[in-house]
């Protein structure tokens, strides 16, 4: 009786440090899916504004404009800020925006002429 006793506590023992661990992956897999998800749009946002700095320069320093990207949860848009940092260095980010903002479309390429720096 000793025997089954010993045997059932250390078996809970084992099935309690098993439990830790799988529930710990689970929550690693499951933030790395969400991570995923969440960045899905705002990356693919900020490479097409790095594809258009190859075509030229913005109109102005910073500019912001919209990008509507295709998501697993559907179109999204996404505002793409260029900010001049020295004359051949440009700062881009993406940032989600609330649905029904206005801002203007991402243009299909930018002019070859510098805009003016902030001072």
């Amino acid at each position: 009786m000793v025997l089954v006793l010993l045997f059932l506590v250390l078996l809970l023992g084992l099935l309690g440090l098993a439990y830790r661990e799988m529930a710990a992956a689970i929550r690693v897999v499951s933030i790395e899916s969400l991570q995923a998800d969440r960045d899905q749009g705002s990356l693919q946002a900020l490479a097409l504004g790095v594809a258009l700095l190859e075509s030229g320069v913005p109109p102005a320093s910073p500019y912001a404009c919209g990008a509507t990207i295709d998501t697993a949860a559907g179109p999204r848009t996404f505002r793409v800020t260029f900010t001049a940092q020295t004359a051949n260095t440009w700062l881009v980010d993406s940032a989600p925006v609330p649905t029904g903002s206005s801002l203007p479309p991402m243009p299909g390429r930018f002019a070859t002429s510098a805009p003016s720096l902030p001072p």
